[in-house]
């Protein structure tokens, strides 16, 4: 086979002339004027208005989805109209008119208040299902019905697939079994659309699914690859021979960042499985805010070479942009995902141009709702002359009906993905299509405002701040907290996986209480045993005798003089140290919890940052504390100063063996106190 291209594309576009002329098509023939009975119909439209609220009011549009958050919970009039006065009165929220007139009650069960409650709530209810192509089957089917009537193909994805236990994971399995059933026998009852149902005289599966490989296991990790392999891969081959049975076409959704890397790599190895490795009825994402998305897809480019049969690969820009930049932000990571959207259009773009100039490896599916991002995509295609079974373009049910018909009356085939399901297990996906909607970064948004053409359509670039690599966006803070691994990493699991081997060839040592900087033996011991694995020994712990404790207190009263006189910045520069020392053996240390407690490397590791932390900032402290303070006035001097008390003794608890044991020794230590520190009794 010949080698794929995959070098990396020029600066400038040679599809940039074709792409802007098919853009400027594309602009005008989505901005026809309404005609009169449409103009009338949207003016009576209550969803209609909400988005324009929403739209035009940041603070209503918080409050405005908080509220719609909340509503599939609320059981009676009163209760959502006492609800729509706790979102959308108050101060930060300026309301519209027509709003403010709808809340002006006193008491949510009169009859204003229940006027207002059957005047939202079905407009939000039917702002919902824009969005859900159906809560039944029966509906859902009828709404692909009606695609089809205009040349559009679908894929279905099957709401509520967060699943906290395996018999939620099998009766979710179970759900798209069934559903892939329902929907290839009402097939059997569609018309062939040329369009959508043959390529380059070559049938096309008439359904096709979308599915979350987390949904087929409650545990599904990074940190435990390989037993999330294992869970994962059999429910996946039980859905492959399925739909291979029904003539179904698989799609696998991508999701968070987190769970990127093991994703594609479980898919990669099912996929060059024997059985399956001639599917080319199979698909993945992805995600264009991602940072190492474009290495991602050159990969998948070498993979789909190697196989010798193509899959689709959905190219999209990605739904958890805020999560993504909202997580990293709090654990001090840096930002996987391009802080700038139009950082993500121009990666868009490069990865379009990547996998359509490869199309003989992967077939794409082009989804956006952005007409200069489609019509590039259809530039190179027709520039290059690929095949119709190559490509597909593809928008959100609901989001662009009026570019996904011009899409396809333009020849290509367009596909509409179209969640099913009920409005409560679908909530955080309408809230993410409602902000997608209004954003001010929207393409959507903007083509309806009066931005100009020129600007609208021009070719993306990188934003200054998104050119360095994975570069962080953490806002400056007073203390920066240690930040915990982040495992969705490879190389730190990698790291990890190594710490646990090096421990563990350790396991099963003495240790001995150590009295004035010795080790010193003792008559008794106690076995330290691994909870999650009880005949393994961690190690053997002396106990000291009473005679040993008094000369640790005695050890400890002859060195406190010393201690006490060394100056406070001395005393913070070794907690700096330790602080340092720990950073650097960090996976050591979680592995040692992991064997000792039983901890899961998930919850050992920001106990190691938690002590840290305590070092550091206590070493903080302790130099401002060391200053003192003046309290002067006419005539006297006045100056208030702290002093070590004398000698501490620690007891930490076990089930924070790190975090605690150290925040309660070094917060002593740096005060100038001499500190004996004494494990908790191990627990029986």
């Amino acid at each position: 086979m010949v080698a794929p291209a995959i070098q990396p594309t020029d600066t400038v576009s040679p599809y940039e002339a074709k792409t802007q002329a098919i853009a400027k098509a594309l602009l005008i023939a989505t901005r026809e004027k309404k005609n009169l009975f449409a103009q009338m119909r949207d003016q009576m439209r209550w969803d209609d208005k909400i988005m324009d609220f929403a739209m035009g009011n940041p603070g209503l549009k918080v409050q405005l989805f908080r509220f719609i958050d909340a509503l599939p919970a609320l059981r009676s009039k009163p209760e959502i109209a006492r609800h729509l006065q706790e979102y959308l009165a108050v101060d930060e929220v300026e309301l519209p008119s027509a709003l403010k007139g709808l809340l002006n009650f006193t008491n949510p069960d009169s009859v204003p208040g229940q006027l207002a409650a059957t005047t939202v709530a079905p407009a939000v209810e039917t702002l919902a299902y824009r969005y859900i192509s159906g809560d039944t089957i029966d509906k859902a089917i009828k709404a692909i019905e009606r695609l089809r009537k205009d040349k559009l193909t679908f894929t279905m994805d099957l709401l509520g697939e967060a699943v906290i236990t395996e018999v939620e994971a099998q009766a979710y399995l179970q759900r798209y079994l069934e559903l892939m059933a329902q929907l290839a026998q009402a097939a059997h009852t569609w018309k062939p659309v040329a369009a959508i149902d043959a390529a380059d005289n070559q049938p096309l599966p008439k359904v096709q699914v979308s599915v979350k490989l987390t949904a087929f296991y409650s545990q599904f990790d990074p940190l435990d690859a390989e037993g999330s392999r294992a869970q994962v891969s059999e429910h996946i081959r039980t859905l492959l021979r399925r739909a291979q049975e029904l003539g179904v076409a698989v799609h696998f959704d991508m999701e968070q960042y987190r769970y990127k890397a093991l994703t594609l790599a479980i898919l990669k190895e099912i996929l060059m499985e024997a059985e399956f490795r001639q599917r080319s009825d199979i698909g993945v994402t992805l995600q264009a805010y991602l940072r190492d998305s474009y290495g991602d897809l050159k990969d998948l480019i070498l993979w789909a070479n190697h196989r010798g049969t193509p899959v689709t690969v959905r190219l999209v820009k990605g739904a958890y942009w805020d999560q993504e930049t909202i997580t990293a932000r709090q654990n001090g990571w840096p930002s996987p995902v391009y802080s700038q959207k139009v950082s993500t259009d121009a990666n868009f773009e490069r990865m379009t141009r990547l996998l359509l100039e490869n199309h003989q490896h992967l077939y794409a599916a082009i989804g956006s709702h952005n007409v200069r991002s489609q019509a590039h995509a259809m530039a190179i295609a027709e520039e290059l002359a690929i095949p119709r079974r190559h490509i597909e373009l593809q928008v959100l049910y609901g989001m662009a009906d009026k570019l996904a018909r011009t899409l396809a009356d333009r020849g290509f085939r367009v596909r509409v993905y179209a969640p099913f399901g009920e409005l409560i297990p679908g909530m955080s996906y309408l809230i993410r299509r409602l902000l997608e909607n209004t954003a001010n970064s929207s393409f959507l948004k903007q083509s309806q405002q009066e931005v100009p053409v020129e600007q609208l359509l021009a070719a993306p670039a990188f934003a200054e701040e998104d050119l360095e690599a994975r570069a962080s966006h953490t806002a400056p803070v007073p203390f920066p907290n240690a930040p915990d691994t982040d495992f969705a990493l490879a190389t730190q699991r990698a790291l990890a996986a190594e710490a646990l081997k090096t421990v563990h060839a350790q396991l099963g040592q003495r240790y001995s209480p150590i009295i004035n900087g010795e080790s010193v033996s003792t008559e008794v011991s106690v076995d330290s045993v691994n909870p999650s694995k009880p005949g393994e020994l961690v190690g053997k712990v002396g106990l000291a005798s009473q005679e040993q404790a008094e000369r640790a207190i005695a050890a400890a009263k002859a060195a406190f003089p010393a201690w006490a006189a060394t100056p406070a910045s001395e005393r913070a520069a070794i907690l700096r140290r330790a602080a340092e020392m720990m950073a650097s053996r960090r996976q050591e240390l979680n592995a040692w919890m992991v064997y000792e407690v039983g901890k899961p490397l998930g919850q050992a590791d920001p106990e190691v940052s938690e002590a840290i932390d305590f070092c550091r900032y206590y070493a903080d402290e302790m130099e401002r504390l060391d200053q003192g303070y003046a309290y002067d006035y006419p005539g006297e001097t006045n100056h208030y100063r702290y002093f070590p008390r004398g000698i501490a003794v620690v007891i930490s608890p076990w089930n924070f063996p790190l975090a605690i044991a150290t925040g309660m020794t070094v917060a002593a230590l740096v005060t100038g106190n001499c500190t004996i520190l004494k494990p908790a009794e191990p627990q029986r």
